[in-house]
């Protein structure tokens, strides 16, 4: 699958404002904390570049996930793999990917409001030296990309945020721009 995903900067006024609509329009919210440990490798130099290896703990559970830009002018598009892995077997995970020649490069950590609506995905985070976001992700295939953008807009017009600029890089990135 392809995974669209495009992102807001959230004042804290803004936060609790979408919040308070989101729990209004919603019939499901999940609250969790998440960690995300990303890899570099010598093997492949794109790794953290266009390509992105990382394990997400959230809450006891723990996954792999790897995403492949795809270039998009208007949205942030990545072919994406995740693999759940047991919580016990993490730190043998971990020993392979380092034996393997994986390095750690960043872990991000954020307190995430997921929502659903419709097809999309809507999360609320708050990230360790960033700020707080409104992340919109949708999950499509090849003949399903023109409507993506209309349902991205048509989800930030509904929260009251249209006209806001569109980020299309994740949090790994910016927080390592920041540190520079």
């Amino acid at each position: 699958m392809i995974e669209v995903e495009v992102k807001v900067v959230l004042s804290e006024e803004e936060k609790q404002e979408v919040l308070k609509k989101l729990r209004e329009t919603c019939s499901t919210e999940k609250i969790c904390e998440e960690e995300d440990v990303f890899f570099i490798s010598t093997h492949d130099p794109s790794l953290g570049i266009d390509k992105t290896l990382k394990l997400r703990k959230s809450d006891g559970e723990a996954k792999l996930i790897f995403k492949h830009k795809r270039p998009s002018k208007e949205l942030k598009e990545s072919l994406e793999f995740e693999v759940r892995i047991r919580e016990e077997d993490v730190d043998n995970l971990l020993q392979l990917l380092r034996h393997l020649g994986f390095k750690e490069s960043l872990v991000v950590r954020k307190r995430r409001w997921s929502f659903h609506l419709g097809e999309c995905t809507i999360n609320v985070d708050e990230v360790e030296s960033l700020g707080s976001f409104l992340e919109i992700e949708v999950l499509a295939s090849e003949v399903g990309m023109k409507d993506v953008l209309s349902k991205v807009l048509e989800t930030l017009s509904a929260l009251r945020l249209s006209g806001k600029e569109l980020i299309r890089r994740g949090y790994a990135e910016m927080i390592s721009c920041h540190d520079m």
